[in-house]
């Protein structure tokens, strides 16, 4: 089945960022997500004036960044000051101070298989308990979230923003086919921005192939995957998961619903 047969994309003008869209529109258990209610993105580091006007226009009045610390001392996000900053660091032990910024990671990769980083990353996203912390924080940002749009991101907008997408869309019944073509299409809307990034890398590190730093750059349904199995693993499913970890149980669900959901 092709991704355009699962999902219909709500591609988002944010000017002076990549990869943003809005999750409006996709169907979920009891009808379809509320349009400009849940945008993810990239970061905010390189928004412009007109940009964070589009935020305004938009609503956005929560952001949540789940960049580590040296990634946001880096590159800190620019914002309207009618938005609220979140501050979520879902790899703070994970990446053991260091950045997940894909450059970082790129100058880091030494011999490794840059696939099996990604696959224990992900697996990370269910086993480590500060991970699990940021999820839970996540979703009591959204639960608190009455009105407005909440915008969430980390550095490229595609595995911690990928991953957090899919679980809100497991928490409101998505199919799926529908979750992993949404984490799909950061493939599609950062394909410009990859190739840009593919030749200043290879500059800083010309021992190492393309296709290996471009694994770090896009994203792979087998990491996805990766982290569905280890909720199977770890709590027999992933309805378990979300109750037993995060404390995402049946009125919780509902009431997401509630603030998310509109009749299909």
């Amino acid at each position: 089945m092709e991704m355009k047969d699962v999902i219909t994309a709500r591609p988002v003008a944010l000017d002076g960022v990549c990869n943003v869209r809005d999750l409006g529109g996709y169907p979920v258990r009891e009808g379809v997500i509320r349009p400009g209610r849940l945008l993810r993105g990239a970061d905010l580091s390189m928004l412009t004036l007109p940009g964070q006007r589009q935020m305004v226009q938009l609503s956005v009045n929560r952001i949540i960044d789940l960049r580590t610390d040296g990634e946001v001392a880096e590159a800190p996000d620019r914002y309207p000051e009618s938005a609220r900053l979140v501050r979520l660091d879902v790899l703070k032990a994970v990446m053991e101070g260091h950045s997940a910024d894909p450059k970082e990671m790129v100058a880091r990769l030494g011999q490794r298989d840059p696939t099996q980083i990604l696959l224990e990353v992900y697996r990370a996203f269910i086993t480590d308990a500060a991970c699990l912390e940021a999820w839970r924080g996540f979703f009591n940002t959204l639960l608190e979230s009455e009105d407005g749009a909440v915008y969430f991101h980390c550095t490229a907008g595609k595995d911690r923003t990928g991953f957090a997408a899919a679980l809100v869309l497991l928490a409101l019944g998505a199919k799926t086919e529908l979750i992993v073509a949404d984490y799909l299409l950061s493939n599609r809307y950062r394909k410009e921005e990859n190739q840009r990034l593919l030749a200043k890398f290879m500059a800083f590190a010309p021992d190492k192939r393309p296709e290996e730093i471009l694994t770090l750059l896009e994203v792979q349904e087998a990491w996805l995957q990766n982290a569905l199995n280890a909720m199977d693993d770890g709590y027999g499913s992933a309805d378990a998961f979300l109750r037993d970890a995060l404390g995402i149980g049946a009125q919780e669900r509902r009431r997401l619903t509630e603030l998310l959901v509109v009749a299909g």
